[in-house]
């Protein structure tokens, strides 16, 4: 009775949706998880919330369903009083109003094309390269994301400056992105441990030529 459970994912998968395949996108299909809590001697059996929850919201919401305060340092929101039901009725003030992605470099392996970030409201979706805007999708009437807005400069401006929120929050930069193909057939895994990626890619780059 007082063990609390979460059942969720590290991430959902395209199946083929808007012609993408396994993970790392910022479609609906790869971004949601399932987000289930179970604990019988506190949370209401059947109660739903609407509230933004990602993995980063995880570790302080657990402490916060033992009784325990999460340090300042820590990232994430503590969700527990919507999930206890001690939140105003109808209200998701405890929750980010927005959740924040980020990928910090390409993967051949799955068509991640480069690095991006993105944000999610409940409303919009949007993304972007650090170069320019990606995609932009009205939630409300476009569910299935089938209809790109990234042309609306008006919206891709409201929708960068809460990016640029998130990114200057978590202390996020776009130098620390990176566009190489350091992940694919395992090449950073291979030939020791690393700090950064600029490291690795240091050391790879004075490895002798390989023999035939």
């Amino acid at each position: 009775d007082n063990t609390i459970v979460l059942f969720s994912s590290d991430h959902g998968d395209m199946l083929g949706s808007q012609g993408q395949r396994l993970k790392r996108k910022p479609w609906e299909e790869s971004i949601r998880v399932p987000g289930v809590f179970r604990g019988p001697s506190r949370i209401q059996p059947g109660s739903r919330s609407d509230a933004m929850f990602t993995h980063v919201d995880f570790a302080p919401t657990f402490l916060g369903l033992c009784g325990v305060k999460a340090s300042a340092r820590m990232q994430g929101a503590d969700l527990s009083p919507l999930i206890l039901g001690r939140a105003p009725r109808g209200s998701s003030s405890a929750a980010p109003d927005s959740a924040f992605f980020q990928i910090f470099g390409p993967f051949e392996g799955d068509g991640t094309k480069d690095a991006w970030r993105g944000v999610r409201t409940h409303r919009y979706m949007y993304a972007r390269f650090e170069s320019q805007p990606w995609l932009l999708y009205d939630l409300e009437k476009d569910p299935d994301e089938m209809h790109n807005l990234v042309d609306d400069a008006a919206l891709v401006a409201e929708m960068d400056g809460r990016l640029a929120a998130w990114m200057k929050r978590t202390g996020d930069s776009w130098k620390f992105d990176w566009h190489e193909l350091v992940e694919d057939k395992g090449r950073l895994y291979n030939s020791g441990t690393y700090y950064s990626v600029d490291e690795y890619l240091r050391a790879d780059r004075l490895k002798p030529a390989a023999q035939d």
